[in-house]
């Protein structure tokens, strides 16, 4: 893709490549180290719930927080880069940098709503959360191309059309009420109607916001 720059971002063109940004998006890919960290933490929580605690800690951080905040060496003249960035890449970077800020919260408070720590997660549950970290990384991956310079016209999962992984998803959201429900009727013979019927609503919540927030 041709992109015109204007004079201001030619005349700072020349020092990017040397500081580990890129010189046509002007963007640098440290940023995605805001990300690669929680993604990290997430794909583990399925096996080790209890790294949830840790996964609550994370919270959004602008493109300047970052490097403001961050050991990169050339944290100022990154900060300067991103406000001349084209808007060609600038645009789509942001709109894709917040479908994974929402889908990250969405998915950890679902986890800390129906308490995965203390409860666990059963294997479709489990299936669930690895189909959003899969969404994760897929954003990850068109963070990565629109900092070196590869702007896409749609970066944003929503916008492409259904395929037979999002009606996977479907089945294993059916799958994950049944299997709670298939324990709820177990159960009734063990413990107090309240307390499984308090359970089956926190399952079926959880599995439907897994589902239905980004």
């Amino acid at each position: 893709m041709r992109v015109t720059y204007t004079q201001e971002q030619l005349d700072i063109q020349p020092q990017l490549a040397a500081a580990n940004i890129n010189p046509e998006s002007f963007l640098a890919t440290d940023y995605l180290n805001h990300f690669n960290e929680i993604v990290m933490l997430m794909e583990m929580v399925p096996d080790m719930p209890e790294l949830l605690e840790d996964a609550v800690d994370w919270s959004p951080k602008t493109y300047s927080e970052h490097f403001a905040e961050s050991g990169f060496q050339a944290k100022d003249l990154a900060i300067k880069a991103y406000g001349l960035a084209p808007a060609v890449f600038k645009l789509p970077f942001e709109s894709v940098c917040g479908e994974m800020q929402s889908t990250i919260q969405a998915t950890v408070k679902g986890l800390v709503t129906v308490n995965v720590i203390e409860r666990g997660l059963s294997p479709a549950a489990q299936a669930l959360i690895r189909g959003r970290i899969e969404m994760l990384q897929t954003l990850l991956m068109q963070l990565n191309q629109l900092i070196h310079g590869k702007s896409k016209k749609r970066c944003k999962p929503r916008c492409q059309k259904p395929n037979k992984k999002m009606f996977s998803h479907r089945k294993i959201l059916i799958n994950c009420l049944i299997e709670q429900f298939k324990y709820l009727l177990f159960a009734l013979h063990n413990l107090p109607f309240v307390i499984q019927f308090s359970h089956f609503i926190y399952c079926g919540f959880f599995s439907y916001k897994m589902w239905v927030m980004p």
